[in-house]
């Protein structure tokens, strides 16, 4: 949502309106009628210019996508905003870091903005330090939760008391203060949705089933009030079918996507792979549907189901060329759709192997995280199919892809062990450390993070 500037800044924007220029009104008219292309050109040429507000602003808008792209500009306009002493720039920075940081070292930047805007006086930074702390214990080993989460409590912040119930389930005490949970969640379970979930884990653990069956009939009675929103009602019916439920309860997860749809589209495709989970509900058409359906409306996770589906030949016939339009369409947002690129490339589901396509999707696959793809580019160096054999570059794939956990890597670097000289082993290990490296510093983590492997 777009805010007021300040005082003397919308005095500049008046003038500016009256002249013509861009101004701070006309992205706010722009954005409340959905023209967020219209609000970002005018909020563009303002923090070009140098408006900390305007800045801020745009960040906010970029936030709101889901791409690696926006990501960077949310962090380019909110850092620019910080450093011209913005307080609200800096809650935004401890935010966005701490919700989206893929590695602990931007999680730690998080904490720093966070803790940063406190000092300045910005109690909305509570809540997201908090969460922080709970969703990631072991990178904040000195942290007291404990600590904050009363000091909330003691401002008359309910979110202190959803995220005591949490601290008490991480810690094992599910069992033991299920009454406490309760009587913490029940209150604020429509102002605080995430509450709804909590509450399920606890009846559903303590086989209450007429009181699960009356939570879910609240939670669908606020969504049609309006008391949440849809992503509420969504994260709620997900959680209900999902490996974390203590009872997954299939058939309520598929009613209330049912209410969502068409309006929300992740609903959509949660509903087609809910099918795809459960083929008693619908047959393979209606999954079909309902990814295309997603598809035509942007959701490139139905995109990449629908890439697999036709590699796989799960459900539908195998189509290679089909995985690899939906496949590239997914490989904006999504590693693994240059991973499965690369393996079908690799595999030759089109007549032949194309080896070099297949070293190329899964090199950008690797290099964004994904490690299977490391593991296929060890393997395609060592056998040499397609393209030269390099027992250097096989190693040091193989060992990245050890580091990642994948048992199949540290099998092959066994195999490999009697062919491979100690020389070209330390040569592999050094460039593996390189390639780590420069993977970490593309994503803005340390180097003093980065693990090093040591020969012997």
């Amino acid at each position: 949502m777009i805010h007021k500037a300040s005082t003397a800044m919308l005095l500049l924007m008046g003038i500016a309106g009256c002249s013509g220029l861009p101004d701070m009104q006309r992205a706010e008219r722009e954005a409340a009628a959905g023209n967020l292309g219209a609000a970002r050109a005018e909020l563009t040429k303002l923090a070009e210019f140098g408006l900390a507000d305007a800045q801020v602003e745009l960040g906010d808008l970029y936030s709101d996508e889901e791409s690696d792209a926006a990501f960077g500009k949310a962090l380019h306009w909110y850092q620019a905003a910080a450093e011209q002493g913005s307080d609200r720039a800096l809650s935004r920075l401890g935010k966005l870091y701490a919700r989206e940081g893929e590695s602990a070292t931007l999680r730690g930047k998080g904490e720093f903005y966070l803790k940063k805007a406190m000092a300045a006086g910005d109690d909305s930074a509570l809540m997201p330090l908090i969460e922080l702390y709970l969703d990631h214990p072991q990178e904040f080993p000195k942290a007291d939760p404990v600590q904050w989460i009363q000091r909330a409590r003691q401002k008359g912040d309910p979110s202190g008391d959803l995220a005591l119930a949490r601290y008490y389930i991480m810690n094992g005490q599910l069992q033991a203060r299920a009454g406490e949970i309760v009587s913490l969640c029940e209150p604020i379970a429509t102002s605080h949705p995430d509450c709804l979930i909590i509450l399920a884990r606890v009846y559903l653990a303590e086989r209450q089933n007429d009181r699960f069956d009356a939570l879910v009939t609240r939670a669908r009675k606020a969504w049609e009030q309006g008391k949440i929103d849809d992503r509420d009602l969504y994260v709620f019916a997900r959680w209900l079918s999902d490996d974390e439920s203590p009872a997954k309860q299939v058939a309520v997860t598929n009613d209330l996507y049912q209410l969502l749809i068409p309006g929300y589209v992740p609903a959509i495709t949660g509903r087609a792979r809910l099918i795809m989970d459960n083929p008693y509900l619908a047959d393979a058409e209606e999954v079909i549907r309902l990814l295309e359906t997603s598809r035509s409306q942007g959701d490139l996770k139905a995109s990449l189901t629908l890439a697999r589906l036709y590699e796989r030949g799960r459900i539908v016939p195998i189509d290679a060329r089909k995985a690899i339009e939906y496949a590239r369409e997914a490989s904006e947002k999504y590693p693994s759709a240059d991973y499965l690129l690369g393996r079908i490339y690799k595999r030759g589901y089109l007549g032949e192997p194309e080896p070099r396509k297949a070293r190329d999707h899964l090199l950008k696959a690797a290099r964004r995280g994904y490690a299977k793809a490391d593991y296929l580019l060890a393997e395609m160096f060592w056998e040499g199919k397609g393209i030269e054999v390099n027992k250097m570059y096989a190693w040091s794939f193989a060992l990245l892809a050890t580091d990642a956990g994948l048992p199949r890597a540290k099998e092959l670097l066994v195999e490999m062990v009697p062919q491979m000289p100690r020389a070209l082993e330390q040569a592999a290990e050094t460039l593996a450390n390189r390639e780590l490296a420069a993977r970490r510093q593309a994503t803005g983590a340390s180097d003093q993070t980065n693990r090093q492997r040591q020969g012997g």
